[in-house]
């Protein structure tokens, strides 16, 4: 059974990529009639972006977003696990993809 989150817990939430670069915080989610949920991300910039909910890949005390280049599927050639959840990460990446709780 997967998690549900409301709006209050994830605005406000850093939204950081899993590559470990920092977007900005999470202003709002917002919803079509064609079932699409978009988190608008207020970014370091001061710039509104959108990331669709596809991209995301845990919420925890931050929001993980897979990163622009990182396909799904995708397999890491030197694998760890996660300190928390035991999930596949790669090597001396600083937030887990699943959890998004930090390694450090």
């Amino acid at each position: 059974m997967s998690k549900s989150f409301r709006r209050e817990d994830v605005v406000g939430k850093s939204v950081i990529e899993t590559s470990g670069s920092v977007k900005g915080k999470v202003k709002d989610v917002v919803f079509n009639l064609n079932n699409t949920i978009t988190l608008i991300v207020e970014g370091v910039d001061g710039k509104d972006a959108q990331i669709p909910l596809t991209r995301v890949t845990g919420i925890s005390d931050h929001v993980v977003v897979r990163s622009d280049l990182t396909t799904e599927g995708s397999t890491f050639s030197s694998a760890t696990s996660c300190k928390f959840c035991g999930a596949p990460i790669a090597s001396g990446q600083q937030w887990c993809p699943s959890c998004g709780k930090s390694q450090f």
